[in-house]
């Protein structure tokens, strides 16, 4: 696209964003049409003589846009932007400097990014997506785990979609390696799925970046995902697929990246392990073996981490991480003060003499365990028998 725009104000925003919410126009359309016109006010108010000169643009879609820039009002549109600035967060517009590189070079680019977080983790070239299913082993989760904790200490941003399973073992190995991670999602900014991942999905906010091309409010239909995998692949160098069934979800966002010239990485398996047959069928068309950080790294040109991955294949089931429940040293500690009545995150960091950020991340993986749970107010309570 062609088209560029500096620092867009608040009514050029909402002329991206009517454009953008047009009923059955999607992203390459738009950008045919901004392409030949210049910019979505253009669009929205061309005579249907300068429409119909667009090559390729068909009457149905010009009665669209007809009917919808009158009968649809602005006010809505306005109020979106309000909910999204009250979340924290900001629109990143295709063509703008703002807007991720990586991604408006794919074929179909979403016209607009909704943010919360830092975007300029949406702008290196050194970032990848390690996903699969939701239904995942603890092998193959804790394998995730040091998979990207490896990658993020060597300055490689970890990108995955916040999914149960797998997407939530890379976003979590990222942030014990106190780096930012990516979390593109298919639901509005404001809308969290699953419902257990508040508490990662505001970590991620805080450290990285949670990023979405739906609407405030959107639910998680099962329409809204298919289109999240070319914006995980699209942001990224490659794709790892760590567990895959047949037919998983997942074994789109890489279909996704080879479409888009990505790199495709898969995790190797046993013939005979069903979690991961579709990694076999990848590796049979051609996708890179991964069984060390370093096979990233190498393939890439990378720098490589200080001390390699143990092998996803050698390592003993339930190595990386001890059994939910179990809680030593600072966990066990906290634990101990929220059930003895000390609830506030001010309080904990005193007694225990941690820093916020080492807190925080230990209150998060209590809360993710089950043990305990975030209040409102910032108040924690524990949720196991006393």
């Amino acid at each position: 696209m062609t088209a560029r725009l500096d620092d867009p104000n608040p009514e050029r925003a909402i002329d991206w964003l009517r454009l953008i919410r047009s009923p059955r126009i999607g992203p390459v359309q738009i950008a045919e049409l901004i392409e030949h016109l210049g910019s979505p006010e253009a669009v929205l108010t061309a005579s249907r003589g300068r429409l119909s000169a667009i090559p390729g643009i068909r009457p149905a879609l010009i009665r669209i846009l007809e009917t919808f820039r009158r009968d649809i009002p602005i006010q809505p549109i306005a109020n979106e932007l309000n909910r999204l600035h009250a979340l924290g967060g900001r629109m990143l517009l295709l063509g703008t400097p703002d807007y991720p590189p990586m991604l408006a070079a794919i074929h179909d680019p979403p016209p607009a990014l909704f943010v919360v977080g830092d975007p300029r983790h949406l702008h290196g070239e050194t970032a990848i997506a390690i996903t699969g299913t939701r239904h995942a082993t603890p092998r193959g989760q804790g394998f995730c785990r040091e998979l990207a904790g490896a990658l993020t200490r060597v300055g490689i941003v970890v990108a995955s979609g916040l999914s149960r399973g797998i997407d939530a073992a890379a976003h979590l190995g990222a942030l014990e390696a106190d780096g930012p991670t990516v979390a593109v999602v298919a639901t509005g900014l404001d809308v969290v799925y699953p419902r257990e991942h508040q508490a990662l999905q505001q970590r991620i906010a805080e450290q990285g970046c949670v990023v979405s091309e739906a609407p405030l409010g959107l639910q998680p239909v099962p329409w809204v995902f298919p289109p999240r995998a070319r914006i995980l692949s699209g942001l990224t160098r490659g794709v790892v697929i760590v567990e895959a069934p047949e037919n998983s979800g997942a074994l789109l966002t890489a279909r996704m990246a080879l479409e888009q010239g990505r790199e495709v990485f898969a995790v190797p398996g046993a013939p005979n392990d069903p979690t991961r047959r579709g990694n076999l069928n990848l590796l049979r068309q051609g996708a890179r073996l991964v069984e060390r950080a370093d096979d990233i790294l190498e393939e890439l040109a990378w720098s490589r981490p200080a001390s390699p991955l143990p092998s996803a294949l050698s390592a003993p089931p339930g190595a990386f991480h001890p059994p939910a429940g179990r809680c030593t040293g600072d966990a066990a500690t906290i634990l101990t003060l929220i059930e003895a009545g000390t609830s506030q995150e001010d309080d904990l960091a005193r007694c225990c003499q941690l820093t916020v950020t080492a807190l925080s991340r230990i209150l998060l993986h209590l809360e993710l365990s089950g043990l305990v749970q975030r209040l409102p107010g910032g108040r924690y309570v524990t949720t196991r028998p006393g």
